[in-house]
């Protein structure tokens, strides 16, 4: 009985001038199921190029055109193509080249089988999402998505539940540490939507004083309070026919929930002052830094609440879960990070990236960018290496290993600078942090600073 023949998996254009060698790495790729198409030299390799393949494989040195040639002239041809490199005779400078010019990877001879399938699988995988996303961004094109960029499975589930329920009027609750790009998410599900021509409104209310959040959401009559000379339309109604983002729902009192259920599943709104409801057709789309399970079961937030913005969860993982994804979001960074300050795009060393791999970053995205920031426009290198890395980078072992403990003091510091800063000022103190009284009162009475 006749074995079935393994399933398709993608095609692989392989370049090889030692036709042994070729041979042998052809056996092993169609027995895992890739259909290959074998050349000896780099032009006809090129000859043989289209849209069809999903991988070239070259070796380094070959006569006519090398490697790092068709690899340049490849990748012109068709600029998505994944790439990777073999050699018997590694260079460090070769490495970086083959980097620069775009290779998924570089492999040195000899090397195993199960050496060269698993660098396959992995830029096989890289290319379908590499597309998946190239997709999404081309229609939110006009939106910052550093953030969805990866190879990890956690961010490809990401893109697709951002695609999925994009069309409808689900409400959406996206968790994640500060710095993971929650808001960049809602941007991009308020692009894809149907609502994509109508008005985004984004609402913090963490950056609101407690007793205006009310008025700020749903509006107020003119005399409703001390200094209410007018009518004035709440977020609610300018996001009327649109999206209304609200960032760090957690932060809301447990009377403003109550009225956001209300909205939430009514329809309607209350304005300060108001014995008249008004309609409004709006997309609530939430974020939150908290655990609003957690903060259920503390009676701190309303489940009913809870459950009505937990229609639909998107969790964004923070980058220390996902350091695979730190050489794409390092190349994506470097190249905008570039073009924003008219400097030239330099390369970034494997090593570089092995060392960013292996930091925690805190402050996930953002930190990364702020960081990357930096080297450019202090540095301004050619190639940028290890070595150009903070010291707290290269080495994070030498800081406390409680990483929470770190930024707790981080924190506490900023809080008392800025308090002797602004003279116990508590206003302007929050004000200079960015967050809110309320937020400062809380962090105050957790670091004892009362």
């Amino acid at each position: 009985m006749m074995e079935n023949p393994p399933r398709q998996r993608g095609r692989i254009l392989l370049a090889e001038d030692d036709q042994s060698v070729l041979d042998a790495l052809t056996m092993v790729l169609k027995h895992a199921g890739y259909e290959v198409l074998p050349a000896r030299t780099g032009r006809e390799a090129l000859r043989m190029l289209g849209a069809d393949i999903q991988l070239l494989i070259s070796d380094l040195w070959m006569p006519q055109m090398d490697g790092l040639a068709l690899l340049d002239e490849a990748r012109r041809t068709v600029p998505a193509l994944q790439t990777v490199i073999i050699t018997g005779n590694a260079t460090v400078p070769s490495a970086v080249r083959a980097m620069k010019l775009g290779a998924f990877d570089y492999l040195t001879k000899p090397f195993t089988p199960p050496d060269l399938l698993d660098v396959v699988e992995r830029a096989m995988e890289q290319g379908r999402l590499n597309k998946d996303l190239n997709a999404l961004a081309a229609e939110i094109s006009d939106t910052q998505i550093e953030t969805l960029i990866g190879r990890s499975p956690a961010m490809l589930d990401v893109a697709q539940c951002i695609r999925r329920v994009a069309p409808f009027k689900s409400t959406v609750l996206v968790e994640g540490e500060s710095g993971t790009g929650k808001e960049l998410v809602v941007r991009a599900i308020h692009r894809l939507s149907t609502r994509k021509d109508k008005p985004f409104i984004a609402f913090n209310c963490a950056a609101v004083p407690a007793n205006l959040v009310e008025s700020e959401l749903f509006g107020h009559e003119r005399g409703a309070f001390t200094g209410a000379d007018a009518r004035t339309a709440g977020y609610f109604e300018a996001a009327n026919g649109g999206t209304l983002f609200i960032d760090e729902v957690g932060e809301l009192e447990l009377s403003i929930q109550a009225k956001l259920l209300r909205a939430l599943e009514s329809g309607y709104v209350m304005p300060v002052g108001s014995t008249r409801e008004k309609a409004v057709d709006v997309r609530v789309l939430a974020a939150t830094n908290s655990n609003l399970a957690k903060a259920v079961e503390e009676k701190r937030f309303r489940a009913d609440l809870f459950y009505r913005l937990n229609v639909v969860r998107i969790e964004l993982p923070p980058l220390r879960k996902r350091p695979e994804d730190i050489a794409l979001l390092t190349t994506s960074l470097v190249h905008r990070l570039a073009h924003e300050h008219h400097l030239p795009e330099p390369t970034v060393t494997p090593s570089m990236i092995a060392t960013m791999q292996r930091y925690d970053w805190p402050g996930n995205v953002r930190e990364l960018r702020n960081a990357l920031e930096s080297i450019l426009v202090l540095q301004q290198k050619h190639i940028l290496t290890e070595a150009d890395l903070p010291q707290h980078i290269r080495n994070p072992n030498a800081q406390n290993r409680n990483t929470g403990l770190d930024l707790d003091r981080a924190e506490r510091d900023a809080i008392e600078t800025a308090l002797r800063q602004h003279h116990n000022d508590r206003t302007a103190t929050a004000n200079a942090l960015r967050i809110s009284v309320r937020t400062l009162y809380r962090k105050m009475s957790r670091y004892g600073l009362t």
